[in-house]
């Protein structure tokens, strides 16, 4: 009678170690390919998790154990698979993931834009920001904020041409949307510095050091005080009925003699001369043609001066050639 009993009948220690045994020779037959189609009733009797499916078409047995493998028993080998349907879940997965970043990605670039970005300042390191305040007020730049960051003092300048005139009204040639023209002026504490006695730092001269990288300079457009001189000038003259032409006019008054006329009002302000970096000179871009030149500002920062000289009918070459090995500023 004893035969008869049922497999479930068995000591639970015995069930448990056989079922051991199952898994272990089931490790052994599956990394030597052997085959043994016994095996799929054994797990089916002695693990409780184990389901037992039948497939006839194909002859085989496959034993899923907690939804996690698959013990597949083909004619010849046995091996050990991971759930297709987990396969397939988590290619479906990642197919939706990546059409849910694509979809992401259209969607960000239908609203994302650049169109309203404008420029809000450029940051200049000074030793005094006194003497950089008032080395900019030359050039009609004023202290719109004043703030600390860390140790250093620091300020905000913006230009008059913002679109405020004296009376702090909207000036009639610029619209409401101009640019604003900013300066940003920290000061580098001198216990920072580190200067030996009698010895002011400066900024690197970068008209010598072509090499260098990084902002190079800040770039100032003074074609608009250059035009308004000159009719100041055309005005004056006797002679100013025998020439209307705006480009004889602006003849008589360059950017030099504008360079001449600010350090005439340094001096007169403040008692210090300009320090050119790089005398005027035209350059044609595009089909552009510019007079420009270079000051340095009160700690040794390069100031580049444009001032608009006319337009060409033709665009010339960009003349983009292996460098010959002169400076940067020609």
């Amino acid at each position: 009678m004893a035969k008869n009993h049922s497999v479930s009948m068995m000591p639970a220690s015995l069930t448990k170690c056989t079922t051991h045994l199952i898994l272990l020779y089931s490790s052994v037959v599956t990394l030597l390919g052997f085959r043994h189609t016994r095996l799929s009733l054994l797990v089916e009797a002695f693990s409780p998790s184990a389901t037992l499916t039948i497939s006839p078409s194909h002859s085989r047995h496959d034993v899923r154990s907690s939804g996690e493998h698959r013990l597949n028993i083909g004619r010849r080998r046995c091996t050990a698979i991971s759930s297709s349907s987990s396969s397939s879940d988590s290619n479906e997965s990642t197919s939706n993931s990546k059409s849910s970043l694509l979809s992401s990605t259209s969607t960000i670039s239908q609203q994302f834009t650049t169109a309203h970005i404008l420029h809000h300042h450029a940051a200049i390191k000074t030793r005094n920001i006194t003497n950089a305040i008032d080395f900019y007020s030359l050039l009609g730049f004023q202290v719109e904020s004043k703030f600390v960051s860390g140790p250093a003092r620091v300020a905000w300048l913006i230009h008059d041409s913002s679109g405020i005139n004296s009376n702090n009204e909207q000036s009639s040639q610029y619209n409401s949307n101009f640019a604003q023209c900013r300066i940003e002026l920290i000061e580098v504490p001198s216990y920072m510095l580190n200067e030996p006695e009698g010895m002011q730092k400066r900024a690197i001269n970068l008209v010598e050091r072509p090499e260098l990288l990084g902002l190079n300079h800040v770039a100032l457009d003074v074609t608009g005080c250059i035009a308004s001189r000159s009719n100041d000038n055309v005005d004056d003259d006797d002679d100013a009925n025998t020439s209307t032409d705006p480009r004889t006019s602006c003849a008589l008054y360059q950017l030099q003699e504008w360079i001449d006329d600010l350090n005439t009002l340094s001096i007169q302000k403040f008692g210090k001369s300009l320090r050119v970096a790089v005398s005027p000179t035209k350059r044609i871009i595009g089909r552009e043609v510019y007079e420009m030149a270079f000051l340095f500002d009160a700690d040794g920062s390069l100031v580049e001066l444009l001032n608009h000289s006319g337009t060409l009918e033709q665009e010339m070459d960009d003349g983009w050639i292996p460098w010959d090995g002169r400076g940067f500023v020609q």
